[in-house]
């Protein structure tokens, strides 16, 4: 297992009010699977691998809830880094229109 997936998971389990993870699909998976070394050439089919283990998974949403929040690196929820990252901008985006439009019309 990497230093990177230990200190993940370890940071999953130090998470108390995190129960939903009793519920992962991935739980008993090895946890590397979601912690590739790359994002491109080799890394591609591990990465769809652990997208199909969240697809099958009861609690992906909460897990991808958990995720957005905390920035995470590795395949959470079914996403990966890149694409949380891609919805955290687009939230971001959506929350500072909203609020420019609100302050337009007070």
């Amino acid at each position: 297992m990497s230093v990177t997936s230990k200190d993940s998971l370890q940071r999953r389990q130090d998470a108390a009010d995190m129960d939903w993870r009793d519920y992962a699909a991935c739980r008993d998976v090895d946890p590397d699977m979601f912690f590739p070394l790359g994002t491109v050439g080799a890394s591609l089919p591990q990465i769809e691998q652990a997208k199909r283990v969240c697809r099958m998974c009861p609690v992906s949403g909460p897990c991808l809830s958990w995720a957005l929040d905390h920035g995470d690196d590795g395949v959470w929820g079914g996403t990966t880094e890149e694409e949380r990252r891609r919805r955290r901008q687009s939230r971001a985006l959506g929350e500072s229109g909203r609020a420019k439009n609100s302050c337009r019309f007070s």
